[in-house]
């Protein structure tokens, strides 16, 4: 599940990590997580963290001590991090700055979950993240077009057995 957490850690170690393996002090990522988001966490709060981030398939950890962590994104890792930046910069697309919220903005964290404590455009990114649901008339149209693909392939793969039956026949 996505929570304010553990998209924080994924944009922090974005930030710290170039494509491959990156071996990262962990005092750096506090230090990323402090400035940008104003978390303080303790190494077992890290440690948690990237254990989601490793069992949701998002980040390899390929080995950890007291300092450092060694971990490459994976390509799932770095379709999230993709879908963080283009929810972030439609919610910034979509929202008029106000006076008030223009100094504010780059100072709010990330919502995990549509909550009321929480301006509208963080819960904008979270719900651009979460997948969609689809209704019920989405199933009529997929069955649908599942019945007219059908057809058409039974249609198709009888014409083109007919035709090669009578190449074969007359020739």
């Amino acid at each position: 599940m996505l929570n304010s957490n553990f998209v924080k850690l994924a944009e922090t170690l974005n930030k710290l990590c170039v494509k491959g393996y990156n071996t990262i002090d962990k005092s750096d990522i506090f230090d990323c997580l402090k400035s940008d988001f104003s978390l303080e966490w303790d190494n077992e709060i890290l440690m948690q963290e990237i254990n989601t981030l490793v069992t949701n398939k998002f980040i390899i950890l390929k080995y950890q001590d007291e300092e450092v962590v060694c971990l490459a994104f994976t390509e799932m890792g770095e379709e999230l991090i993709n879908r963080i930046n283009i929810a972030r910069q439609e919610v910034q697309k979509t929202k008029k700055p106000n006076k008030k919220d223009q100094g504010v903005q780059s100072e709010k964290p990330v919502a995990t979950s549509f909550d009321l404590s929480v301006s509208a455009s963080q819960n904008a990114i979270m719900s651009s993240l979460s997948p969609k649901v689809t209704a019920n008339t989405d199933n009529k149209k997929t069955l649908k077009t599942f019945l007219i693909g059908l057809l058409g392939g039974i249609l198709g793969g009888g014409i083109s057995g007919a035709i090669i039956t009578l190449l074969v026949l007359f020739l």
